[in-house]
Parts: structure tokens; C-alpha cells; sequence
């Protein structure tokens, strides 16, 4: 794909850049968050009043530590979607990035270059994503299907070795980390959250990234570099995938090739709910949070009210559905 601007585009430019601002008064930015605030506070209190274990200390600080490993891994891949592209390969990534860490903990090497090599994996496995849809055309949704697929084969065989074997003490401990009495991870959520509404807000960026998912032609035209934008984001979400995956590994302690199943239909019912469309454009990571922290508590809720267990599943899947099914009515007519 070129990404040479076009002869006499120049005296345009002012156009798109108007565009992508208004694109954020316009279209409502961020508009959502608030609502979507109060019904994970009302689903919260209604869990409060209804169930005394609910409200615990090592309940809460349970549910948020679970959704802040979550959020990691949705940073990157909310900024994919606003770009109309998906990454399905999350999962497998996260999974893959995990266990590769354990096994090069485990065959002695030092924790930091074995998460380094981890990452750079998973930023491999992120960047041929990328280069495939951008110089290819291929259909990111079934490229990424197979990606998880073959990922998901390599992080079995990576398990299949370690056979169960336990990771370091060290290791097991890092995803326990505290910070000021509170878990890394979630600092870390609270930082990106706030971090997200500055670049959303301030940086042009996001307003590219958003005009790409709108209008990819237009985007080249105007002298978007949208090949390099889309790939970057790929890495991106392959790399925090990565990050959240070494952290749950550390939090479970040993291989398990079940580690990261089904996390990237989580991934995509709470990047909606939180605002991002499968017809790109628009997202916004604090609504990603949002949507991975009314998840969590609908599913703690769940077992709150001693609902089984593999009732979980339905109740995502039933989510997916009607989430994926309420953005095709609301923006397919404007697409």
C-alpha cells in the first residue's frame, strides 16, 4: 500500500484535521462512560445489599486485581478495533507469552531478559498480524483466527514440556507485586486509564487512528500513514496481550493450556460495551475498563448466587451476541 501523498493534497489538509476533531464533539466521545459508570455502580450496590460476602475487602480487591491483568491486555486491542481491524490472536498470545516466560524461568535465565524475549515473540507474532492485513488485504478476522489457532498449538506444546512443573518463587510472586498496600496491576489501570483520556483528548494520533477506522481511502488521501499506524497497533496489542499474559502465568504458577481460553470474546464484548464498534472509528479504553469491570462483577455476582460455574460461559456468549448484534443496528446505517 503507498503512503505517499498524492500531488495537490496539500491545501486539503485543514479538512481531514477539522473531520477528526469533529469527530469528537460530534459523535458523542466518550458520551457513553458516564452511563455505563452508573450501571456498574448500580450492579455493584445491587451485589452489595443482596449478598454480604460481596462486599469484603478480599473480595473487591479480588475482582479488581483479576480485571486490571484483563485491562492490560485490552489496551492494545481497543485501539485495533478503532482502527476497524480485530486481533482474535489475544488469547493465544497472552497464553503463549506466559508459559514462554515460565519455561526460560524455569530453564534458569533471569526474569527480565526471559520476559524481554517473551515480548519480543509476542511483538513478532503482532507485527506479521499487522503486515498481512496491511500488504495483503487479508480480512483481519479470519487472518487472526488462524494466528490464534497456530499460537494456540505452540503454547500447548510449551505446556506438554514443562508437564506441570511449578514456576520459580520468584516469579510466582511478581504478579503479587504491592505498590503503596495495592497491587501493581491495578496502579498500573488507574495510571493507563487516565494516561488513555489524555491521549484520546490531546493527541492527534488517536484523532488519525480514529479518521482511519472511519474512512481507511479518505485516511490515505489526506497523507495518513495508515499502513504503519495499523501495524503499530497490531504490535501493540500483541506486546500488552503479552504483558497481561506474564502476569496471570506468575499468578497461577505453573503452565496450564487453558490459560488465555476464550479471553479474546471477553476482549471484544467489553471493548463494546465500552464503546468501540466493529465498524471502527470510535473506542475509548477508560469504556474498555468499564466493560472488563461490569463483566467481572456480573460473573462474581453469578458466583455469589451459586450459579454454576459453566453457566459463565453462556452468559458471555449471550453478551457477545447482543452486544455485537446492537453495533451492527446502531452503525452499520452510518458506515
Amino acid at each position: 500500500m503507498s503512503m505517499t501523498q498524492p500531488a495537490g493534497v496539500a491545501e486539503h489538509r485543514p479538512g481531514p484535521a477539522a473531520r477528526r476533531r469533529g469527530w469528537l464533539a460530534g459523535n458523542g466521545f466518550g458520551a457513553n462512560i458516564l452511563p455505563l459508570a452508573v450501571i456498574t455502580l448500580a450492579v455493584a450496590l445491587f451485589l452489595a445489599l443482596t449478598r454480604e460476602n460481596f462486599a469484603t475487602g478480599s473480595n473487591i480487591s479480588s475482582i479488581l486485581f483479576g480485571v486490571s491483568i484483563e485491562f492490560l491486555a485490552i489496551i492494545g486491542f481497543t485501539y485495533v478495533m478503532v482502527m476497524r481491524e480485530i486481533d482474535l490472536s489475544v488469547g493465544s498470545v497472552f497464553a503463549l507469552t506466559g508459559m514462554l516466560t515460565g519455561a526460560l524461568l524455569v530453564a534458569d535465565w533471569p526474569f527480565w531478559p526471559a520476559a524481554l524475549v517473551a515480548l519480543v515473540v509476542a511483538a513478532a507474532i503482532g507485527f506479521v498480524n499487522g503486515f498481512l492485513v496491511v500488504r495483503f488485504q487479508i480480512n483481519s478476522l479470519m487472518l487472526t483466527i488462524g494466528t490464534m489457532l497456530l499460537v494456540r498449538g505452540l503454547a500447548n506444546v510449551l505446556a506438554n514440556a514443562l508437564g506441570g512443573q511449578t514456576y520459580p518463587r520468584a516469579f510466582r510472586q511478581f504478579a503479587r507485586t504491592d505498590l503503596f498496600d495495592i497491587r501493581i496491576t491495578i496502579v498500573v489501570m488507574v495510571a493507563a486509564v487516565v494516561a488513555a483520556w489524555w491521549f484520546q483528548r490531546r493527541m492527534g494520533l488517536f484523532r488519525k487512528m480514529c479518521f482511519i477506522g472511519e474512512n481507511p481511502r479518505s485516511a490515505v488521501v489526506h497523507g495518513i500513514r495508515v499502513g504503519r499506524i495499523k501495524i503499530a497497533a497490531f504490535v501493540a496489542s500483541a506486546v500488552t496481550a503479552g504483558i497481561a499474559g506474564i502476569f496471570t502465568a506468575s499468578r497461577i504458577t505453573h503452565a496450564d493450556n487453558q490459560m488465555g481460553m476464550g479471553l479474546e470474546f471477553v476482549m471484544v464484548t467489553a471493548a463494546i460495551i465500552g464503546g468501540a464498534s466493529l465498524y471502527g472509528g470510535k473506542g475509548d479504553l477508560r469504556g474498555s475498563a468499564l466493560g472488563l469491570l461490569l463483566l467481572a462483577l456480573v460473573l462474581n455476582g453469578m458466583i455469589m448466587y451459586d450459579i454454576e460455574p459453566v453457566f459463565q460461559q453462556f452468559v458471555i456468549g449471550a453478551l457477545l451476541i447482543a452486544t455485537v448484534a446492537f453495533d451492527t443496528l446502531v452503525n452499520r446505517r452510518t458506515k
